[in-house]
């Protein structure tokens, strides 16, 4: 396979330019950097998905419908920065196939720089969800051993694009030791790392880089992960401030967990104290709950980004996830830094004129 500057090429859809390397200064250098501003490591995927018209009956067939899309935690989002207007190179691995022809062309379409990804012999991965009638996943099934390619050596190769981030986001389902590399990288060059776990059976992967001695500033467990993380199982205000104390003394600057529909708890180490917030969800119309997760990441690191403080980004974050759960499609495409400006906006006024649609949470008084 013929390279760039050691870089293999993946299929190239799009011709690139690059400008002279700068560093951040305002919304301006954001674009259009020889080094972008974020780097994505993680999986890309298709999505295939399917929705029953009623409640899901087990053993049986269900009436529903079903949509294909261009999926995985780390492309998801990457391609939701690239359309918050934020410079994105994706590192992933994805098939000589022509379902890696079909994500090469939508991730590259909505501005991602896939110039440091990988064409591996294995299948471009597959996940697979069953929604309910009210879009909330049911089950499933994440195939993507070509993910495995992203090994050590090949992180290896693309330290000064690491070093020369903005913010490095990871999620766990790349290889332990390309993870290690990654964040040792960024680490060593004052790179804010931001980790997703992923899953439960992935997020031992986080203890890993903690253990190691690599600062990262954010981890975004949902509440299973948190306690696989954590050894806990409790799910009051106290319960996350101690689990998440755990966090905060291996190394973890923020932890931000995901709670769904009662939204989230970001507690952070300011100062050698900690503090802790609940931030309820965004009034939203439901459709697919699948990608808020990863919009609500994308969401925060654009904010980190533009120098917002965490608890800050966190409400650009849950915006996002509010945005993307009203569509269909996994990455929305009506979301942009404008769109999500004013949706910051209307969530801080709706949250404070009305207590009535927010859900009774006896564990998170306001």
């Amino acid at each position: 396979m013929a390279d760039v500057n050691g870089y293999p090429i993946i299929f190239t859809l799009i011709a690139y330019h690059f400008s002279t390397p700068m560093k951040l200064d305002g919304l301006s250098s954001l674009q259009n950097a020889e080094f972008p501003a974020a780097v994505v490591i993680g999986g890309a995927n298709l999505d295939f998905k399917s929705q029953t018209f009623d409640r899901p009956i087990l053993g049986t067939s269900n009436p529903g419908r079903s949509r294909v899309s261009a999926g995985g935690v780390g492309r998801n989002v990457a391609e939701n920065l690239a359309r918050l207007g934020v410079d994105t190179a994706l590192v992933t691995a994805l098939g000589d196939d022509a379902d890696g022809l079909r994500l090469v062309a939508e991730t590259e379409s909505a501005g991602v720089n896939l110039r440091h990804a990988l064409t591996t012999r294995r299948p471009t991965g597959m996940y697979t969800a069953l929604l309910d009638d009210a879009g909330e996943m049911v089950i499933a099934v994440s195939a993507m051993d070509g993910i495995d390619e992203i090994t050590a050596d090949v992180i290896g190769a693309r330290r000064e694009l690491i070093s020369r981030a903005q913010i490095l986001v990871l999620d766990c389902n790349v290889p332990v030791e390309a993870l290690l590399l990654a964040a040792k990288t960024a680490s060593e060059n004052d790179v804010p790392v931001v980790v997703d776990p992923v899953s439960v059976a992935k997020a031992g992967r986080i203890l890993a880089m903690l253990r190691a001695g690599h600062c990262l500033h954010t981890i975004t467990p949902n509440l299973d992960e948190l306690h696989a993380l954590t050894g806990g199982d409790g799910t009051t205000e106290a319960d996350l401030d101690s689990a998440s104390a755990l966090l905060h003394a291996m190394g973890a600057q923020q932890v931000w967990v995901r709670l769904g529909v009662r939204g989230s708890f970001l507690s952070a180490m300011q100062n050698g104290a900690q503090r802790s917030e609940h931030l309820a969800a965004c009034p939203a119309t439901l459709v697919d709950a699948t990608g808020a997760g990863d919009a609500m990441l994308a969401g925060y690191a654009a904010g980190l980004v533009r120098g917002l403080d965490a608890f800050t980004a966190a409400r650009y974050g849950r915006a996002a996830a509010a945005i993307t759960v009203e569509s269909d499609h996994t990455v929305s495409p009506f979301i942009d830094f404008a769109t999500l400006s004013a949706r910051v906006t209307a969530c801080r006024e709706s949250l404070t004129s009305s207590r009535a649609w927010r859900p009774q949470m006896n564990n998170f008084p306001e």
